[in-house]
């Protein structure tokens, strides 16, 4: 672990943990979590997040309604960034204002944040030279793994998502370029896992493309080779949940790894959150088990043909939905709605035969997920989406879109509690959809009763993860006491070593008056 020179020389200190998320919402989520575990496991320590202006104000108010603090141990450090600079729109300091094609002049932009990053942390030194700093940085943000050993500070990598796909994304664009396979769905083994085979359409087309010099590439290759410059890696995932992946993540990076997850927020079950949502009115009238969720998470979005089949299957299947739509991928994310993206009357049908709800933008997912009539969950595999969902028992259908949901609805598959319904942009069938949906949801289905029973077995290990001996309290507490021992730990420390110091020195004494030559 990193050392300081406060504790070098014994004296007393204040822990001071800064987290600092990429600007993205499915990397908010997680550190949210983290801040309240961080609170839960160290009350007297001082917490800040740091954070860019389009996602400050949102993290103050986080905290407050989280618990966490009220200013005095908890707070946000607002660092400028004005994303024109770097090619991006005006005010889109977030995942959320950009498309994915822009994704990577963001994160490459985010670098650009070191700076200003590293004169709060001297200025953090400087004010309280007593304090003893640990900085947890998103798997994105790896530079500031650098930024803390300079100051004096011990750092860990926050891997927002889970072990197995973690292992797999970053291990791929660790050996790019990629053998090249006669079909898409050819298999290749990758070669820090060779056990493990990956499918060329199971790749994003910038990872398919790479060549190890290309932007994407290069940029991700730096946050690896930060990994192991940390003191530890933070992983959103439980010790019972992904044994496999962790222990792919240890053997290759050889970093102290601390399962830390599930990083999930405990869903709001007041009355007051059905009187204001009618998504959860309308599912207190339907059957147990019966309602399809759908929603492919804040950045990702399908395509227009993908949307009308996906539509026409779900008509094909006759079972219940409630599906969070956007405007398809090509399109302004935040804007209008076309009727001609989806079947003539659609949704007026399956809202005239209470069948289906279609939702523009946004739903309570944690509060649908948690719902008795939620029988099964239509996902893009985003490992946030896929622990609240398996949090809850709750069945999955995957359809990833990009970067490591392919590993997760890899894993899922395996693991017996997903059925794949289609991959990225690729084509995708009405029947397709609609066999799928049965499977998950149908009541002679043999897939639903294997795959509700493999999902009450993840439900379990979540649960365990987050109230047992092996939790993620537990797990925090032990990593907090590594990096930041206790001011008591420290005192007895210290004690004991000038103890040994005293003996020590009178052994020294009376040897030397016994043998004068010594």
């Amino acid at each position: 672990m990193a050392d300081t020179d406060h504790r070098r020389r014994g004296g007393a200190t204040r822990a001071h943990v800064v987290l600092f998320p990429f600007m993205a919402q499915g990397h908010v989520a997680p550190f949210r979590c983290i801040a309240a575990l961080v609170r839960r496991c160290r009350p007297d320590a001082r917490l800040t997040v740091v954070a860019t202006p389009g996602m400050a104000e949102a993290f103050r108010a986080h905290l407050v309604a989280d618990g966490v603090g009220d200013g005095r141990l908890a707070g946000v450090h607002e660092l400028p960034f004005l994303p024109a600079e770097h090619g991006l729109p005006a005010g889109a300091d977030t995942s959320a204002s950009i498309g994915f094609q822009q994704l990577i002049t963001l994160f490459l932009a985010s670098e650009s944040l070191r700076p200003a990053f590293r004169r709060f942390v001297d200025d953090l030194r400087a004010a309280n030279p007593g304090d003893d700093i640990h900085v947890m940085a998103d798997m994105f943000l790896g530079w500031a793994v650098d930024v803390a050993r300079d100051a004096g500070a011990s750092s860990s990598i926050v891997l927002t998502c889970g072990g197995y796909c973690s292992a797999l994304y970053f291990s791929l664009w660790d050996s790019v370029p990629l053998p090249a396979t006669a079909s898409p769905d050819d298999g290749f083994p990758l070669p820090r896992f060779p056990d493990v085979r990956v499918q060329r359409s199971q790749l994003t087309n910038h990872l398919a493309a790479a060549d190890g010099k290309d932007a994407w590439s290069t940029f991700i290759q730096r946050q690896i080779a930060a990994f192991s410059r940390a003191d530890a890696l933070l992983v959103n995932t439980a010790e019972n949940l992904e044994p496999k992946g962790l222990s792919m993540l240890r053997q290759w990076l050889n970093v102290p790894t601390y399962p830390v997850g599930p990083l999930l927020r405990a869903p709001a079950p007041s009355p007051e959150a059905k009187k204001t949502s009618p998504i959860l009115e309308w599912l207190d009238e339907q059957p147990p088990g019966s309602v399809l969720y759908i929603s492919f998470g804040s950045l990702y979005r399908i395509t227009a043909p993908q949307m009308m089949e996906l539509a026409r299957g779900l008509e094909q299947s006759s079972h219940r939905f409630v599906w969070v739509i956007r405007p398809p991928a090509g399109n302004d994310a935040n804007g209008e709605f076309s009727p001609e993206w989806l079947p003539e009357g659609f949704r007026e049908r399956a809202e005239a035969e209470g069948r289906g709800l279609v939702v523009r933008c946004w739903a309570p997912q944690v509060e649908i997920l948690a719902h008795t009539a939620t029988g099964a969950f239509l996902t893009h595999c985003g490992w946030n989406s896929v622990q609240e969902a398996l949090g809850h028992g709750v069945p999955l259908l995957g359809w990833p879109l990009s970067a490591e949901q392919f590993y997760n609805s890899k894993l899922l598959a395996e693991e017996m509690v997903c059925v794949e319904v289609a991959r990225g942009s690729a084509a995708v069938d009405a029947a397709k959809v609609a066999a799928a949906v049965e499977a998950v949801l149908g009541e002679t289905s043999m897939e639903r009763a294997a795959m509700k029973r493999r999902a009450a077995e993840m439900k379990e290990a979540i649960d365990a993860a987050r109230d047992g001996d092996k939790s993620s309290v537990t797990v925090m507490r032990r990593f907090l006491d590594e990096v930041l021992p206790p001011r008591g730990a420290q005192f007895m420390a210290s004690w004991a070593l000038q103890s040994a110091c005293f003996r020590d020195g009178a052994m020294s004494h009376q040897l030397r008056s016994s043998h004068p030559m010594m």
